[in-house]
């Protein structure tokens, strides 16, 4: 089989946005996948640009600023793909130094004390793009799809089935590399989140470290979304209501304007997390697997840089 017939290993947002990328190349690209979207943990994500949970620092930075740029240029104009533009502002205890991820952006800024909500001391706030799922999902396919990409549903029992006729397959499933690919380092981070009607809140707001953590407000197009819980290691994909009466609780305290919410759903997720993003070629015999997984909270904010890390890899074994 030619060598620009590629098959990758999951239908998440890693995976669509790298078979698209691909294609773009002139490959021919299929999918095969346990879950289809809307199935997919990436249809549950809450996505917006930011560097949360992810390593190495300089790859994410790297990996993070090509994503940015990526969507300003390719989504965010296009009224199909549920990108918009908000302010993204990260609120701290403490005074903090330069964010890690400052060479991802055009620009930050550190908003005074008396902007942020009560108990906070510094912060970083940055514009950056929103991309909701429910809709961005549906258009990543779609142009998956409009570009020749093909897919099925299909969950491996052992990676010699992707390698039997496959010179290059792509890893792009997460944890399910935990037992496909022996992967202990690949650990689930559990999140919980909960779903209100919009109220005219327009800033996404996020405390990681302070005393309210893990909170987060992402106001999407048709919803709000209230978070959160990362919970290392728990496999439930259960709504616990104890962990619904802390979002509530605490996006309270980021903002009066959750004092009264309409809850109009909950969502579980698990975070495919890593001590270090697992981006590289792994020989089997004379096949290649080229690996991308362990984004942790970054999925969609490494998307289409780690896709086009794949893509110089695959060029590279022409």
């Amino acid at each position: 089989m030619s060598d620009k017939h590629i098959l990758i290993l999951g239908a998440g947002v890693s995976g669509l946005s790298t078979g698209v990328l691909l294609l773009k190349e002139g490959f021919n690209v299929h999918i095969w996948a346990k879950d289809l979207p809307p199935n997919t943990t990436s249809n549950i994500a809450a996505a917006f640009w930011y560097p949360y949970l992810c390593n190495p620092k300089d790859k994410a930075t790297e990996w993070s600023g090509f994503t940015l740029r990526y969507l300003k240029q390719n989504a965010l104009n296009d009224p199909n793909s549920g990108c918009i533009t908000r302010s993204v502002t990260e609120v701290f205890d403490k005074k903090v130094g330069e964010p890690w991820w400052a060479n991802a952006v055009e620009s930050y800024s550190r908003p005074t004390q008396d902007k942020l909500p009560d108990g906070y001391i510094d912060a970083y706030q940055t514009e950056a793009i929103l991309m909701d799922t429910t809709i961005y999902m549906d258009w990543l396919l779609s142009l998956y799809k409009q570009l020749g990409g093909t897919l099925e549903q299909k969950e491996l029992k052992s990676v010699d089935e992707a390698l039997a006729g496959n010179p290059i397959v792509i890893n792009c499933t997460g944890l399910g590399s935990r037992e496909l690919f022996n992967d202990e380092r690949v650990y689930p981070v559990r999140g919980q989140v909960v779903l209100v009607k919009p109220n005219g809140f327009e800033e996404v707001i996020a405390d990681d470290e302070g005393h309210n953590n893990l909170t987060v407000i992402i106001p999407r197009l048709n919803d709000i979304v209230l978070g959160g819980t990362a919970q290392p290691n728990n496999w439930s994909l259960e709504i616990d209501p104890k962990d619904t009466e802390d979002i509530l609780r605490k996006a309270k305290l980021l903002s009066s304007a959750f004092n009264e919410v309409d809850v109009i759903g909950q969502k579980v997720g698990l975070r495919p997390a890593r001590d270090e993003v697992r981006l590289e070629l792994e020989k089997f015999g004379d096949k290649t697997v080229v690996h991308n997984y362990g984004h942790g909270g970054a999925g969609y904010t490494l998307s289409w840089g780690c896709a086009n890390n794949v893509v110089q890899l695959v060029k590279e074994l022409q």
